[in-house]
């Protein structure tokens, strides 16, 4: 609206007519209305009747100014009587601030003896506005003080006290409403405020007006996701604006930049925000406010959004579908939502059946729910079904959430029912994860639990302090716009440290919660800057979580939850604006400052950092206790040390950056120096290079510019060509495996004449048997990933009992030959000997691994067997399967080298007779040849184990003669067998060479009698 004065209709007179025209004048931006005042001068003692006139301008196009009339009435009239007026206001029009701030005694009065026929305008239509204010100060009354104080403004009606609060040590809060009806100019207000803060009564004052702004918003309902805007145009400028929005009886949040929020640059006159995608969050009363000293004017609007639920929860009771022991069966559905003022149509669908629910609504929470029938035996035989929640708004928009439903059939694996506590773990199907709800108090969300093959796998809780949780709502808030201001963010890094102390009982959950605050946190500071005043709370609750054991029997949650803490954390520290702090240590974490430099030296628990850049700022971070949670992609046999450090650069004007990282070395180590690859999610050397120092130090050098993680790891040495000489070497075993077992079967029943003999060739050929089945298992399994569970399982069943067994007769093979050397006339049955060597060969064998499959498939939360290696399991000393087949082995292995050392220490033991020295001397070299011969089958190769196990510093030459020996020796054992037990054995040789020459014994005698 424009004011314009145009020029006097007639030259003189007694009365004055202001009269009030609004003309419309057309433009090629818009259609705009413009308010123009006439005066009307009517001469002599003549009356004139103008408002009979009016009526018959209105619709007059002036060419001359190019407009059209479209309203006119009268709003003032003034009676002129030679020096003196007399002025008053038409009827809902009252005095302008110009006359009531130029003549005070025209104020709040209904006419003015006074010559103010000249101010333009005279008269403004009157408007409703209120002025709400608190004052707090120590008078119980102050209705007579506001009431003087605020009566001098122009068009005062009332003073209304709302109410006395006592807030306690001589305070009172004063809550009262001012009625005007005339807008007002905020200096003259702000005078009045601070003249009453004069008083030393008053300790605070404060205003917010209604009619001094007007808001612009969509009216009735918008759709769900939409754009929409709202703008606030101020009568004055301001100093600055903001906008609020609160749902229902809630309490205002101050809205800020977020990734739903738009905020206009200009913020005094005119304030535009933009709701990029209309959801829930967005639906309630917005109030903009335009700020200058004390004085607030404001203007609200409502936002009715035709809404759709932000979270649907779909669960099906029973979880699985259970078709074990009948043909058909039942689940429900259950559909739930948090209590709307939208109404919703749903349907619930399993399969291709759909169902229109039944709607319950109890505390706070709207169900719908749907029993199903499942056909056990459709065609097919699905292996599951999956069920969809679909809610329709009042503007036809839908939005759905799908659920998978698994059936058990009669041939499935699956975990049995299960009570532990007063956590109800339900019937679930093999590979699948049943769900429960927390029942600890105080505590909110979920517990999963895995079900492997027949055996419940560790519990995984969710389970979140509900304080907790709600600070995670907050942060989801901030980040969409919703509270989005420094205090905000405070008070939630504050509300954040409060709750994860160190000295508070975290658990994964917590853990889980407080990194998704951390993550959302570093989205929303994409939009909104964060400061420093932030930073303390922040470092320790970040701090606080790396106390907590983040091993929950799920390596791959563990795994991305590290992943996600470093991204955010890293996230946060590049993102917080520092001003003055030169950083902050806590127990685990440690941030270094530098500042305008080319070099930046800084400590963070003890690895020395040197970045060379010019930069305003660098960032340095060491984070304790992080780097062996991260995923080990590429490094699964590194040692990793705790510390991970990470360096940020601001506003660097270099083209790269060179950092150096000192750590102390580990003598004999083979180091590498890796980073953390943010795109890849795993660790990389690219860029990276170690360089070995003088004394124990040793440093890994960089040149990455953006912002980056380091450690140092002890590398696992790459050992060329080990997997192919092991293949070929079990290939050429199996042959000779194979191979000798069947000259066993040829040669038998010539060369097995005796006991000893018997004894003998009988644990030799069990001790092939077991290793030829030992060896085909062991290259079945080379290639875990593409086996299934079933037969990974049978694979390690395998190889764990047929080499134990080959053990076991390696035993028996070694107690033989010590008993027969030293109890020379104390023979053995061959029967007793054959019941004692299959008893320890197959008995003792079989019930270790039985013994142990069950110990760990049902007592255990270790599990039986890896499906990544496709072997027995070790988590750290005296933990994991693999020791029961450590233990056995390492037993026989000491007692065979002792039997060893008994043969030879008896062997060399001189003879009584000395005319029988030379037979002694010949049954000494048989014997030591025997033994020698028989090293392999004794398990003597297997010592190399035990140094393989010791020896890790590949900088000596030796670490890597001892591993390719091992790799080689034991590969060929077969091979091995062949030779001692074959080609060794001269009455052996001889029957193959007959068999060879294809000619019987009798054959050969003959030819020999004719010579």
């Amino acid at each position: 609206m424009q004011i314009v004065r145009i020029k006097t209709l007639s030259g003189a007179g007694m009365l004055l007519f202001a009269a009030l025209f609004i003309f419309s004048q057309t433009s090629y931006v818009a259609s705009t209305e413009v308010t123009h005042w006439a005066e009307v001068m009517i001469e002599g003692n003549k009356t004139l009747n103008v408002a009979v006139h009016l009526p018959g301008l209105i619709g007059t196009v002036l060419d001359t100014i190019g407009v059209t009339i479209t309203n006119a009435e009268i709003a003032a009239e003034c009676e002129i009587i030679g020096q003196n007026s007399t002025c008053w206001c038409g009827p809902d029009y009252v005095w302008s601030n110009l006359v009531c701030d130029n003549v005070n005694k025209c104020c709040n009065v209904d006419k003015c003896v006074a010559n103010i026929s000249y101010y333009t305008p005279l008269c403004l239509p009157k408007v409703n506005v209120s002025l709400i204010g608190v004052l707090t100060g120590s008078s119980l009354t102050v209705q007579n003080m506001l009431q003087s104080a605020f009566n001098v403004l122009n068009a005062f009606n009332s003073l209304t006290m709302q109410g006395s609060l006592y807030t306690g040590t001589n305070t009172y809060a004063h809550n009262f409403t001012v009625s005007l009806s005339s807008v007002f100019a905020t200096p003259k207000v702000q005078s009045i405020i601070s003249t009453l803060l004069t008083d030393p009564t008053i300790y605070s004052l404060s205003l917010k007006s209604l009619g001094m702004v007007y808001m612009e918003a969509p009216t009735g309902k918008v759709c769900y996701n939409s754009r929409q805007q709202l703008n606030c145009t101020s009568i004055e400028a301001m100093s600055k604006c903001v906008w609020q929005m609160f749902r229902d009886n809630e309490a205002e949040l101050t809205l800020g930049p977020g990734s739903e929020l738009q905020l206009s640059d200009t913020c005094t006159e005119l304030s535009t925000i933009t709701l990029l995608k209309t959801n829930g969050y967005w639906s309630g009363t917005y109030i903009c406010l335009f700020v200058t000293g004390n004085i607030a004017h404001m203007a609200m609007a409502p936002i009715q959004i035709a809404l759709l639920p932000e979270v649907i929860n779909v669960t099906s009771n029973p979880q699985t579908a259970d078709c074990s022991a009948s043909t058909s069966t039942k689940v429900s559905i259950l559909c739930s939502i948090e209590n709307s003022i939208e109404t919703y149509r749903a349907m619930l669908k399993l399969g291709i059946v759909e169902i229109a629910p039944v709607k319950e609504e109890n505390n706070g929470i709207i169900k719908y729910t749907a029993e199903f029938p499942v056909d056990c035996v459709a065609e097919g035989k699905p292996s599951s079904l999956e069920v969809s929640c679909t809610l329709e708004n009042s503007l036809n928009q839908l939005r759905n959430r799908t659920l998978r439903v698994p059936i058990i059939y009669p041939s499935d694996l699956f975990c049995a029912e299960e009570e532990i506590e007063e956590r109800k773990w339900p019937k679930t199907k093999n590979n699948e994860t049943a769900i429960i709800d927390c029942t600890e108090t105080g505590r909110q969300g979920l517990m999963k639990r895995k079900c492997i093959g027949k055996k419940w796998g560790e519990e995984l809780s969710l389970c979140v302090k509900a304080v907790l949780n709600s600070v995670a709502l907050q942060a989801k808030d901030f980040e969409k716009g919703l509270g989005a201001t420094q205090e905000g963010a405070q008070f939630i890094f504050q509300s954040l440290k409060n709750n994860t102390s160190e000295e508070g009982e975290n658990t994964f959950g917590d853990v889980k919660t407080a990194v998704s605050v951390f993550e959302t946190m570093n989205k929303a500071s994409v939009n909104m800057a964060l400061g420093e005043n932030l930073l303390a709370d922040f470092i320790d609750s970040a701090s606080s979580m790396l106390n907590v054991t983040w091993e929950v029997g799920d390596k791959e949650e563990s795994s991305s939850l590290a992943t996600q803490y470093l991204s955010s954390v890293e996230g946060l520290v590049k993102s917080i604006r520092i001003n003055a702090s030169e950083g902050y240590n806590s127990s685990n974490i440690q941030l270094q400052i530098c500042r305008s430099g080319s070099t930046c030296n800084r400590t963070v628990f003890n690895v020395d950092v040197e970045l060379n850049a010019t930069a305003d700022m660098v960032k340095t971070v060491g984070l304790q206790s992080l780097a062996n949670r991260l995923p080990k992609l590429g490094y699964e046999h590194a040692s990793f040390p705790s510390i991970v450090v990470s360096s940020t650069v601001e506003n660097n004007t270099q083209s790269s950056v060179n950092i150096k990282l000192a750590f102390p070395n580990e003598q004999g180590s083979t180091m590498t120096c890796v980073f953390w690859n943010v795109t890849e999610q795993r660790w990389s050397d690219e860029g990276c290079e170690f360089v070995k120092g003088p004394g124990n130090l040793a440093y890994c050098e960089c040149n990455h510019l953006t912002s980056f993680s380091m450690l140092m790891s002890k590398h696992a040495v790459s050992m060329p060509f080990l997997d192919q000489l092991t293949y070929i070497g079990l290939g050429v075993s199996i042959c000779s495996l194979i191979v000798y077992i069947i000259i066993e079967c040829l040669v038998w029943s010539t060369v097995v004449k005796s006991n000893l003999s018997h004894f003998r060739h009988t644990a030799l050929l069990n001790i092939s048997l077991c290793l030829l089945l030992a060896d085909c298992s062991f290259l079945a399994s080379a290639f875990p990933s593409v086996l299934n569970e079933t037969l990974c399982l049978v694979l390690v069943v395998a190889k764990h009992y047929f080499f134990l067994a080959m053990f076991f007769w390696m035993l028996c093979l070694s107690v033989m030959l010590v008993h027969q050397l030293i109890f020379v006339f104390s023979h053995i049955g061959k029967k007793a000997y054959m019941i004692l060597g299959f008893t320890i060969g197959y008995v003792c064998p079989t019930v270790t691994v039985a013994v142990t499959y069950v110990y760990y498939d049902q007592a255990s939360d270790i599990p039986y067997y890896s499906s990544k290696t496709c072997w027995l399991t070790y988590q750290s000393a005296m933990q994991g399967s693999i020791h029961a087949f450590l233990f056995p082995v390492g037993t026989i292995i000491l007692v065979n080298m002792f039997s060893m050392m008994v043969v030879i220490a008896t062997v060399l033991k001189p003879s009584g007779a000395e005319s029988n020295k030379k037979g002694d001397k010949e049954a000494m070299k048989s014997i030591i040849k025997v033994v020698i011969f028989l090293t392999p089958v004794f398990g003597g190769t297997w010592v190399l184990g035990l140094f393989v196990f010791l020896m890790d510093d590949f900088t000596q030459f030796i670490t890597f003669v001892v591993h390719y020996a091992f790799t080689i020796v034991n590969s060929l054992q077969g091979f091995f067998i062949l030779l001692t037990g074959c080609f060794a054995e001269k009455r052996v040789r001889d029957e193959i060479l007959k068999i060879v020459l294809g000619k019987s014994g009798k054959d050969q005698g003959t030819v020999t009698t004719t010579k």
